[in-house]
């Protein structure tokens, strides 16, 4: 009977656990509830920090009630650079093709070209990379347009 019970509590969320008459099996499936949605705090998202932040809540929310995304984010999202913009103190501005604005970050001297193709990677602590097929790699912040 418990083999039973845990194969159907595993998928479940905290709300379906906040349903279960006996306290051990509740506790247990609400421990259980808590390790996937540490799980998905501790998952690396990609794109910029509106949609790593969404979809992480999505990701969260889908264990802690059972609610289920309306979009899925993707996996990879790859920019291709547009034009490397130098202001007046050196500062690297990347525009990529889709209109974007990437700043760099990090004192890096290494900087891309047009036309290059990356793909954003979160950091700690909510850090963008954008990391080039030829293995550059640069700490950016994306620039709102205001």
């Amino acid at each position: 009977m418990m083999l039973g019970f845990a194969a159907t509590a595993s998928g479940q969320s905290m709300l379906e656990c906040s349903r279960l008459e006996s306290e051990a099996e509740r506790l247990e499936c609400y421990d259980r509830v808590a390790g996937r949605v540490e799980k998905q705090l501790e998952e690396k998202r990609v794109g910029t920090t509106e949609q790593r932040v969404e979809a992480r809540n999505e990701a969260v929310a889908e264990e802690v009630v059972g609610a289920k995304p309306d979009a899925v984010v993707p996996d990879v999202l790859t920019l291709e650079i547009g034009e490397v913009l130098r202001d007046r103190n050196g500062r690297v501005t990347y525009k990529t093709t889709d209109g974007r604005y990437f700043r760099r970050s990090s004192g890096s001297r290494i900087t891309f070209r047009e036309g290059d193709t990356c793909t954003m990677e979160e950091g700690m602590f909510s850090a963008i990379f954008l990391v080039c097929d030829n293995g550059k790699r640069n700490k950016v912040e994306e620039l709102t347009a205001e």
